[in-house]
């Protein structure tokens, strides 16, 4: 049976009137995703490896990579991300997880949730960070507003 301590994980759902294929968009360009997450060179092709930056802190130079995993678009979008440093204690702590971002397009709009799988005891820090109130949950906000502003 697995360690509880080594399978945290963090979930944030809404709801978005938007259709769930301008909330596609906002979650695989680049551009966009630069608008509510950070600059990256995404693409949602099952294998490809991106990159997210951030601010360098520490001895960590702000890099974060990942690997789409699976890509079926207006329903289902998950990838790698591992990144940050052994040696930072709070954001920039190392960390090696799996994001899945599930559409369930309904006729008023588009059900969204995130998964963020892999925290470990070490990266608790991080984990602690992402579930608080500037965490996911203000990212997530920020991908509403520019999915918004993809429909205006």
């Amino acid at each position: 049976m697995a360690d509880p301590e080594e399978s945290r994980s963090i979930v944030v759902e809404g709801m978005l009137v938007q259709p769930a294929e301008i909330v596609w968009r906002a979650l695989t360009e680049p551009e966009l995703i630069a608008r509510w997450f950070m600059p990256n060179n995404f693409a949602a092709e099952v294998g490809h490896e991106f990159t997210f930056r951030s601010a360098p802190m520490g001895d960590w130079d702000g890099v974060s990579g990942g690997e789409v995993l699976e890509a079926e678009p207006y329903w289902r979008l998950r990838y790698s991300w591992r990144g940050g440093s052994q040696t930072l204690e709070g954001f920039g702590r190392y960390i090696d997880t799996v994001l899945t971002w599930t559409l369930s397009p309904l006729p008023n709009g588009t059900h969204v949730r995130l998964e963020h799988t892999g925290f470990t005891a070490d990266s608790a820090p991080v984990h602690a960070i992402m579930n608080g109130e500037n965490g996911w949950s203000a990212v997530v906000n920020r991908l509403a507003k520019v999915v918004v502003e993809l429909a205006d």
